[in-house]
């Protein structure tokens, strides 16, 4: 009988943990929302920088324009924030004073997004980022550029981020989740 009772046991803990796997990773397959919540999309490195591609829920920029303060809400249909941090890997710093790029190429209907990121100061410290929307579910090729910043460059470092780094991301997008 306590045989009995411990094969039930020991097929009962089985099944459960067989189960609480098969759950995670239905949970996982499904993906996140970059709507409700920030979505890391990769970490690449490109010409002597790491670059940080993030989608997250579209918010209001505050940016000085012709001297004043303005908010600039989300447009109509913008759900989304693209988010790069470029980092130099050495000294482990955003880089400043650069042209960053963000275009996403819709593999299924072609459409595009395309947008200049703006330099931005959140919680996450300085990165570019600017609003807009994925066009539709689909495979992504997304690319980042990062023009060479205008900063001035020591003698040790002039030769530093003197042609533009580029980096491209896959993703999927399926009912408005990105999925791994």
């Amino acid at each position: 009988m306590r045989e009995s009772n411990f094969e039930r046991l020991w097929v009962g803990t089985l099944i459960f943990v067989a189960l609480f796997w098969v759950c995670a990773d239905a949970m996982a397959a499904e993906g996140k929302d970059p709507t409700k919540e920030t979505v890391l999309i990769g970490v690449k490195e490109s010409g002597g920088l790491i670059i940080r591609l993030e989608i997250e829920p579209a918010q209001a920029m505050f940016m000085a324009m012709q001297g004043v303060w303005m908010e600039m809400k989300p447009e109509a249909g913008e759900i989304h924030h693209f988010e790069v941090k470029p980092e130099d890997p050495a000294s482990k710093t955003r880089l400043s004073y650069a042209v960053v790029k963000f275009r996403a190429v819709n593999q299924n209907s072609r459409k595009i997004v395309e947008k200049e990121l703006h330099p931005m100061w959140g919680g996450s410290g300085l990165h570019y980022g600017a609003n807009g929307v994925l066009p539709g579910d689909g495979p992504y090729v997304a690319t980042v550029t990062v023009e060479p910043p205008t900063f001035a460059r020591g003698p040790k470092n002039k030769d530093m981020w003197r042609k533009p780094s580029q980096a491209e991301f896959k993703f999927t997008v399926r009912k408005g989740l990105i999925v791994p």
